[in-house]
This record gives C-alpha cells, structure tokens and sequence, in this order.
C-alpha cells in the first residue's frame, strides 16, 4: 500500500520538476536568434540594441556590404539573441562615398567608439526557421 504522504512528496516533486521543465521551455521559445539583412544598394555600418535573459546590450560595429545577410554576432563569436516581445534597436548609416543615409530615432543612447548614437525600433518579423529577421532598407 502506497502511503498518501509519500505519494505527496513525489507529486510535489513531480509538479515541481513539470513546472521547472514548462517555465524554460517557455523562456527558450521566448528567445530568438537575430538574423539581419542589408536591402539597401549602399554598404553600411550598424549598431543593434538587443535584449537577452541578461538585459539590454549594445553590440558594433557590424559592417554590411548591399545584399549582405548574417546572424548578429557577439564580440565572442556567440549568436545574439533578442527576447522575442522586446523592441529590437538599432542605429546604421551608409559608409561609402555617397550622400550619408542614417538610420537613427527615438530609442536610448548608446555610446561606441566614444559616439553616441540614438538608436530606433526595427521593424521585424519571424522567419521560417523561428528566428528574428530584420532588415535595413534605403527605399
């Protein structure tokens, strides 16, 4: 015969274990790779603000030649990644010889370089694989 209290203690661990397993299966979906894509003809430079378990980070320069396309990332060689419900930032501008294009808006300052730069939301959407795909675009 099973005893109610041991039975108790293994359903408490049992749910316990369960809710442990459901609460980081939900923080690993919630967590997405940033795969960015540069659609303007011009090469350009680029500064992301992305957000991970850690908080808000601020990663550059990433240098993108027109057509380019890359997963983010870190100074380590470690893909980004970007909490899916979480504005994604970021400041670029064109780095050729033309006219200077910026990319730039009201999101917070983020120093590189010893610059300050203004970053904006990026516009964004999932991609086939489940990943963040955003993309700079001079049109």
């Amino acid at each position: 015969m099973i005893s109610m209290v041991g039975f108790g203690k293994w359903a408490a661990l049992a749910l316990a274990a369960g809710l442990a397993l459901s609460a980081s299966q939900a923080q690993a979906q919630a967590r997405r790779l940033i795969y960015l894509k540069n659609t303007c003809s011009r090469p350009l430079r680029l500064i992301i603000g992305n957000t991970d378990q850690r908080g808000f980070h601020q990663q550059g320069w990433y240098y993108f030649n027109p057509g380019d396309a890359s997963y983010l990332r870190s100074n380590a060689g470690d893909k980004l990644v970007q909490i899916e419900d979480r504005p994604l930032y970021a400041y670029a501008e064109t780095v050729d010889d033309g006219r200077r294009l910026y990319w730039q808006g009201n999101g917070p300052e983020v120093s590189v370089d010893g610059g300050i730069y203004r970053v904006m939301v990026l516009a964004t959407r999932l991609d086939t694989d489940g990943d963040i795909l955003a993309r700079i675009t001079c049109d």
